[in-house]
């Protein structure tokens, strides 16, 4: 969902899920990393995890974030847009999300989408590894580190609690959250999933 080369042929679609809240962790995960003492003020004793969580609510309840999820389900449903490769500046927190979304659509369990979502861990290990590396020799904490630099269940919940609190459930954030049309989750149920 964030913005970067485009292969030949592509069309680049940009739906800034945390426009409205400039300079939130998930966007500068590289610059957290880059200084330890300022992240232990910031984010030690477990500040970390508990800002990851707040983000997961906003991307859920800020008007911006709902804009941004609207447009990027109704690009995902438009045919003439496929293949669809979205992605973010890591790769798991407002991507781990739209994919929760659209598996939750196409009528994914929970569990299965908490499976999934998690599943992005190991990559995310191994792309940040350098930045976690150089955080760590400089005295940076390991903490800190696997807080921002990983997707947790706790995260997740955040943002799925915000949805039921807020809308009572899946279907209530979808209809009146997003504002998505009936017709634009009925394309998505049905392009993407088989019948059985």
């Amino acid at each position: 969902m964030g913005a970067g080369p485009a292969a030949r042929g592509a069309r680049l679609f940009v739906a800034d899920v945390l426009g409205d809240r400039p300079g939130v962790a998930p966007a500068r995960l590289k610059a957290l990393l880059a200084d330890p003492a300022a992240a232990e003020r910031v984010l030690g004793g477990g500040k970390a995890e508990e800002l990851f969580a707040q983000t997961y609510r906003q991307m859920v309840l800020s008007p911006g974030a709902a804009a941004a999820c609207r447009a990027f389900l109704e690009t995902a449903a438009d045919p003439r847009a496929r293949p669809v490769l979205f992605h973010c500046t890591a790769g798991k927190d407002r991507t781990g999300w739209a994919a929760a979304i659209l598996l939750l659509i196409a009528g994914a369990s929970r569990e299965a989408v908490r499976a999934e979502f998690l599943a992005v861990n190991p990559a995310v290990r191994a792309a940040f590894a350098p930045y976690v590396r150089n955080f760590l020799d400089a005295g940076g904490s390991p903490d800190i580190a696997s807080a921002v630099v990983e997707v947790r269940p706790r995260y997740l919940d955040a943002a799925l609690d915000a949805v039921d609190e807020r809308w009572g459930g899946l279907d209530g954030y979808v209809r009146d959250g997003l504002r998505l049309p009936g017709s634009v989750v009925e394309r998505l149920r049905v392009e993407l999933t088989v019948p059985v």
